[in-house]
């Protein structure tokens, strides 16, 4: 029997509501199913992100400055998406457009440009700016000298690369027309001989300080300095003299002094005759038997000279004792801490003591200062070998040797024990 159209077109209705409901309800598991495995997160964004500020031609901003037009913005995304979202997906803008100069508030807009992802929040939301018009004018270039050469040289005035020595500075209004100048500095210290390098411009106000937010042109230029010997100066060497010697049993070991050459100011023809060395006073070593340091002045030969900067040389001088040895033989060795009832026998019953050190201390001992013993605490009957102990004077042990080193003892027991 056949259906009637009726019941057929009942049947197709109810099965394409079933397969309609069957779609949602899957799409609502694949969509729970999404959800747990990767949930969406709403959150701050690790990152400030810089605002941008472009006003219309012939503005600037003056403030905020570069480093303080930041905002931080909170991301809606699905943790995969977040994950991988950088700072470069995010814009972040005010439209200066048709403002002119003066202070303005003006809402910041953004964008996000990643699917998925979308900003929710943004702090500030606002922004403060203070337009002003540009302004460029002509500077003059100056060198300011931080330091100048060494005593005996001189330095002729900086030149630039520059045909008028002018600078174009350009920015906001207000601050090129602080500007006077735009300079270089030059730290000549130690310096030589001429230099010709490419030094950094700053721009500087009347008081001389640094004018921040302005543009140069040229930002560098190249700068000579013409660095020559004074005419009436002639650098020489020094050296020390030395009289006398030390005592017997002392010697100077090492001579040293600062500065090694001096600057000496004369007329021409006094310089020419000055020998390639001069001397000091003479530093005396009679009955000196320690190091010591002393500043004592250069002999200058003749009147109408004169030293510059250092007056006196610093000498160190250092002086030791010569280092010598001494021998003692057949010195007797002390026993302590021999039982009662018990007697030892030493082989040998002497040794010789060897001590080096500086010689004056060593022409000064006598044979009393010197001290051997050795201990036989606790040793029974028997045969030993023992290091005896010694001591001379204030001799430090490192510099005293026994020869020998160890001694044979042989303990037994006293007659008639």
């Amino acid at each position: 029997m056949q259906k009637s159209p009726a019941r057929l077109d009942r049947t197709l209705i109810d099965n394409l509501i079933w397969f309609t409901g069957s779609l949602i309800l899957a799409f609502f598991v694949w969509m729970i199913a999404t959800l747990q495995s990767d949930p969406i997160q709403q959150q701050a964004f690790s990152e400030s992100i810089t605002v941008r500020l472009v006003p219309d031609a012939g503005l600037l901003v003056v403030s905020p400055s570069t480093i303080e037009r930041q905002t931080r913005v909170i991301v809606r995304a699905p943790r995969s998406v977040y994950s991988l979202l950088s700072s470069s997906e995010i814009e972040v803008w005010a439209d200066l457009s048709g403002l002119g100069a003066g202070e303005h508030t003006v809402e910041l807009r953004y964008q996000l440009n990643r699917p998925q992802a979308s900003i929710v929040d943004i702090s500030p939301s606002r922004v403060r700016v203070i337009l002003e018009e540009s302004a460029q004018k002509q500077v003059p270039l100056h060198a300011v000298i931080t330091d100048h050469p060494p005593p005996g040289y001189a330095h002729d005035t900086p030149t630039f690369n520059l045909d008028l020595n002018q600078v174009l500075v350009s920015g906001a209004s207000s601050q090129v027309e602080a500007v006077v100048a735009a300079q270089v500095e030059l730290n000549l210290r130690n310096q030589r001989s001429s230099l010709d390098l490419d030094l950094r411009l700053v721009a500087v106000n009347a008081e001389g300080q640094v004018i921040t937010n302005v543009t140069l042109e040229p930002q560098t230029v190249r700068t000579s300095v013409n660095i020559r010997r004074r005419d009436d100066v002639r650098e020489v060497t020094v050296r020390p003299t030395i009289e006398g010697i030390p005592p017997e049993g002392y010697v100077l070991s090492t001579l040293s002094y600062a500065p090694q050459t001096v600057l000496v100011s004369g007329s021409a023809s006094q310089l020419a005759e000055l020998p390639a060395t001069l001397s000091t006073e003479a530093i005396d070593l009679t009955n000196r038997t320690a190091s010591f340091e002393v500043a004592v002045p250069v002999a200058l030969p003749g009147t109408g000279l004169r030293l510059l900067a250092e007056q006196n040389i610093t000498v160190t001088v250092e002086i030791n004792p010569v280092i010598g040895s001494r021998q003692f033989d057949s010195v007797p060795l002390e026993l302590v801490g021999l039982s009662d009832g018990l007697t030892a026998v030493l082989r040998p019953e002497g040794v010789s003591v060897l001590v080096t050190g500086p010689q004056p201390e060593l022409d000064q001992l006598v044979s009393e200062a010197v001290e051997i013993t050795l201990d036989l605490s606790g040793l029974g009957v028997g045969n030993y070998t023992l290091t005896p102990r010694v001591t001379v004077g204030q001799i430090a042990p490192e510099n005293i040797s026994l020869l020998p080193a160890e001694i044979e003892v042989e303990i037994s027991e006293q007659a008639g024990s």
